[in-house]
């Protein structure tokens, strides 16, 4: 979470099966044609596991451990994740999430399935008389689509999981396993390996990643099938910390997570509950689409997201007089700084100058430095910024809070900490998360089943690109502009070059 296309409206397209003859194997497509154009050249004959010796690109989205192989592709812009699993299984779990997700429960976008016919598997056991007793041996894969702007789950394993930290992330999860209980979910498997999260500018959104497990009912779940679902994630929470422990290298006592951890989130869960049963005596309903498209624009107005983040060189000394800063920041980079930020963006310049001209030996011009400055952090940023904040936001506080928090970060660690690690740590200090809102927003998908799945239907409007071009050159400009996927290319592209 980390982001993934456009998703249709979940009547709007009917899934078609077809099947390409691959020798004696068959492999059946149960998805849109347009999906099954843009899959139907992977390497389904083979095991996941294969597929990076195979040559496919995977994306870098830790998931935990699991029971079925699981890998994150990206193709034609659009974001995947595949499971392998057995025919029958992958057929059940694409029926769960459509019908978790028209529950108003935020979870993965179900694509389809593809199940390949592989020739049956002898067993050793043999029947009486001789005969040879076979299992099958077709694979099933359950396709989802990323929800947009997952964090990946890398970027969780290295940030500083500190109290403030560890208490949003349990918070947006407690809100979660809340909506799952509520609207008649029993899961089953709940973990950090079945959960991705998604951080909106000021929230923090835990969605459900696996619903292999899950059994549903007409009505919230009873008290022990919640029981067990809370004592299967306290479980989860020992090996995920332990999982933790060793990806950091610690002591082995010294866990990232521990019963502290589990009893806070127990303690959100069992508020939640109350806050959840009081939002329930006062349902909503709608009696036109007229009504709901209203009240999703109220909802996103709201900002409701979830369900229920020197040197030692002495700079020339000048005049300086009202606006010099703006005019001298536009004269070196073309880009129109509000005058309340300028002096600040100017002395980032200059100590990013004196920082260079030590590192070489020699004088770096202020022309120089501020290319550099621009090229290597200011663009990067504000394009990182494009992807996260939401309408409202001030840009250019976030940018600088960005900044230092990146400084601060390095300082700690003693190395230069990424731009995007570190605006992932910043989101998760400033989201909050742990509220159900004025009302439950699950409410707005019970009503009818036209729209897009919820963790869309949720989504805050980004900030408005318009406000970010004057920070930017003319040049640039258009970046902000671009599709989530093609803007996340943009970055890739801009993180290797300066890499090598």
């Amino acid at each position: 979470m980390i982001h993934c296309g456009q998703t249709s409206r979940v009547k709007s397209r009917s899934k078609r099966s077809t099947s390409i003859e691959t020798g004696k194997d068959a492999i059946q497509f149960h998805m849109r044609q347009e999906d099954k154009h843009i899959l139907e050249d992977l390497p389904w004959q083979a095991p996941l596991e294969q597929w990076l010796e195979l040559g496919v690109p995977l994306l870098n989205i830790r998931r935990g451990e699991s029971r079925h192989p699981v890998v994150f592709v990206e193709r034609e812009g659009v974001r995947y994740a595949i499971k392998e699993t057995s025919p029958h299984m992958a057929e059940r779990e694409v029926r769960n999430l459509n019908e978790i997700g028209h529950r108003g429960i935020p979870t993965l976008s179900p694509t389809g399935t593809v199940i390949v016919s592989l020739p049956p598997i002898a067993l050793q056991a043999s029947l009486p008389g001789g005969a040879r007793t076979y299992l099958s041996g077709d694979r099933g894969y359950l396709v989802t689509r990323l929800a947009l702007r997952v964090v990946p789950h890398a970027f969780l394993y290295r940030l500083p999981l500190n109290r403030h930290t560890k208490q949003r992330l349990l918070s947006a999860i407690a809100v979660l396993m809340i909506e799952v209980h509520e609207h008649g979910v029993y899961w089953g498997d709940p973990s950090l390996a079945n959960i991705l999260l998604r951080i909106d500018g000021r929230r923090i959104l835990a969605i459900m990643a696996d619903a292999e497990t899950a059994e549903l009912f007409s009505g919230p779940v009873n008290d022990r099938f919640r029981e067990q679902d809370l004592a299967s994630f306290e479980e989860s929470l020992a090996w995920q910390a332990e999982d933790l422990r060793q990806a950091r290298g610690l002591p082995e006592d010294q866990l990232p997570l521990d019963d502290a951890d589990f009893r806070y989130f127990l303690r959100r869960y069992r508020w939640l509950r109350r806050e959840h049963a009081r939002l329930s005596a006062s349902d909503t309903h709608f009696n036109s689409l007229y009504q709901a498209q209203q009240f999703l624009y109220r909802m996103n107005r709201w900002g409701f997201s979830l369900l229920g983040m020197t040197g030692r060189a002495l700079q020339e000394v000048t005049t300086v007089r009202p606006g010099w800063y703006q005019q001298r920041i536009h004269e070196l980079l073309h880009i129109t700084i509000p005058r309340i930020y300028a002096r600040r963006f100017y002395n980032m310049i200059l100590g990013h100058q004196a920082i260079s001209s030590e590192k070489a030996g020699h004088a770096i011009s202020i022309e120089e430095a501020a290319h550099q400055w621009y090229t290597q952090y200011h663009l990067p940023a504000i394009l990182l910024l494009r992807q996260v904040l939401t309408a409202g936001q001030d840009p250019l506080k976030a940018y600088f809070q960005v900044m230092l928090h990146k400084w601060q970060m390095s300082e700690n660690a003693g190395y230069e900490i990424p731009l995007d690690e570190a605006l992932v740590d910043w989101s998760m200090t400033r989201a909050t998360t742990g509220e159900l809102g004025k009302i439950d927003p699950a409410l707005l998908v019970k009503w009818g089943r036209e729209f897009e799945p919820e963790a869309q239907i949720l989504e805050p409007d980004l900030i408005d690109q318009d406000l970010l071009d004057p920070l930017l050159s003319t040049a640039e400009r258009p970046l902000v502009h671009l599709q989530p996927t093609a803007l996340g290319e943009q970055l890739v592209e801009r993180k290797d070059v300066q890499e090598s």
